[in-house]
């Protein structure tokens, strides 16, 4: 054997001579690449990858911004003024037209209506808004209902005096005050347009200087209008 072995260097000897051992170093690096092609490659039906429960897929998002579209759409066509302008019935029903009224008086504006520029009170003396316009006159003068209503309160008031309330179908309360003592009607009384309420006087202490008058005022839902662009005649 040793002699084998000195002569042929043994199976260790020939792998090595020669291209022996090109054909080892090739046959260990094709095993390592099956090894690792086997290892590292891509898995097929076996491979379970899958996305949380609560990943949401792409087609519920594009459905979910969609849906967000059309809504978005749809409330633009229903908050159209337009459209809304263009559906709404000719009349309404709830809507009231305002009373046409003649003027209470027959007499000259001392002081007439300003709610937001404030005006000197020669009885006060002071600048404040004035809630009517004062009609003045001669002495005493017929005060008349400005339109149909019903008489609402009649009353004296500590800086206006006696006074007398009128309520009219658009629900605007006509106000006459600084009127003489005697009025004409009570309350809960219909009156026409034209109807007498009393005189004017000078109760109203607030306004005494202004002499016999009336302070006529208009009311509605708690403001008060300024009755000028109301009157007919």
């Amino acid at each position: 054997m040793s002699k084998f072995y000195r002569n042929n260097k043994g199976f260790l000897g020939v792998l090595t001579k020669g291209s022996g051992l090109y054909l080892l170093l090739g046959g260990s690096a094709l095993a390592v690449l099956c090894l690792a092609a086997l290892l590292f490659a891509p898995g097929g039906d076996d491979r379970d990858v899958s996305l949380p429960t609560d990943a949401p897929s792409l087609q519920s998002s594009v459905q979910g911004s969609q849906s967000v579209t059309d809504s978005q759409t749809d409330t633009d066509v229903a908050s159209d003024p337009s459209d809304s302008a263009a559906n709404a019935p000719a009349d309404d029903p709830e809507a009231v037209e305002d009373v046409l009224m003649i003027l209470p008086v027959t007499g000259t504006v001392g002081t007439d209506f300003s709610l937001t520029v404030p005006v000197f009170s020669e009885t006060m003396n002071d600048w404040r808004v004035h809630q009517g316009i004062d009609f003045l006159t001669e002495g005493e003068a017929e005060v008349r209902a400005v339109a149909d209503g019903i008489v609402e309160n009649v009353y004296i008031s500590e800086l206006m005096g006696r006074t007398v309330e009128i309520r009219h179908a658009d629900g605007t309360l006509s106000i006459y005050q600084s009127l003489a003592e005697g009025e004409k009607v009570i309350e809960g009384q219909e009156v026409k347009q034209g109807d007498l309420l009393g005189m004017t006087g000078i109760s109203a202490d607030s306004e005494s200087l202004e002499g016999h008058h009336l302070h006529f005022a208009l009311l509605r839902d708690g403001v008060y209008l300024d009755p000028n662009p109301r009157f007919v005649s």
